[in-house]
């Protein structure tokens, strides 16, 4: 089940990075999805492939990372073709945040290895 887990995070990371950087100028437009709103989801499914991926990492250093991509994804859409936007990057950071939120309610506030120590008791 681990590696099932594991791998549908790689496809999920992979697919919004190929979309998000690729030279699909109306696919927003195409889907009839508000665009900020696209970022926002993908962002907190980003989040959660890389603590899928990464188990060992920080929640505070996935979510870092989460925002670092976003902001290379809007350097890197502007040599495809596609418009780089703060708005998208203020998306992308709200989305962490709130998927950050949900995963800290869902551990009870207590760090991973605190959960586990508790759950093998």
């Amino acid at each position: 089940m681990h590696l099932l887990l594991r791998l549908v995070a790689a496809a999920v990371l992979a697919v919004l990075l190929a979309l998000m950087i690729g030279p699909y100028q109306n696919i927003e437009s195409a889907s009839r999805v508000w665009d900020k709103a696209a970022h926002f989801i993908a962002f907190g499914l980003i989040l959660w492939s890389l603590g899928v991926l990464f188990r060992r990492l920080r929640r505070t250093w996935a979510a870092a990372s989460a925002v670092a991509i976003g902001g290379a994804v809007e350097i890197v859409q502007q040599f495809t073709g596609r418009d780089p936007s703060w708005g998208d990057l203020l998306a992308d950071i709200l989305g962490v945040a709130s998927a950050l939120a949900l995963w800290a309610l869902w551990r009870g506030f207590r760090p991973r290895e605190a959960f586990q120590t508790s759950n093998t008791r």
